[in-house]
């Protein structure tokens, strides 16, 4: 499964204007939620944060305090929603390939 960082290193939409790009994702990823690919990865970012939370505070222990609460969910929060997001761009690029691509 390749690796996308922004929405103009997906294949698709890198050869576009911003605003079409911005479109065209945005309309692929609603759509995209509708599919059993976008639900799997919708899990695996509530089983990541649990997951991750629960690490954290093993690997960090010590008293809630809210820079504490800052650095756990900034650690958990963000990994959890890069894996989310690249389920959700592999649902958009299977099943809406033709919106992703549409010049209009």
């Amino acid at each position: 499964m390749k690796i996308y960082l922004s929405k103009k290193s997906i294949p698709e939409l890198n050869k576009l204007t911003s605003l079409q790009r911005k479109r065209n994702y945005r309309e692929a990823a609603r759509l995209a939620s509708t599919h059993i690919e976008y639900w799997v990865g919708a899990g695996l970012f509530v089983l990541l944060l649990i997951i991750l939370s629960m690490l954290f505070k093993k690997v960090y222990p010590g008293p809630d305090t809210f820079l504490r609460d800052v650095l756990r969910w900034v650690t958990t929060f963000i990994p959890a929603a890069f894996v989310f997001v690249q389920f959700k761009i592999y649902a958009m690029r299977k099943h809406y390939r033709h919106i992703l691509l549409r010049t209009e």
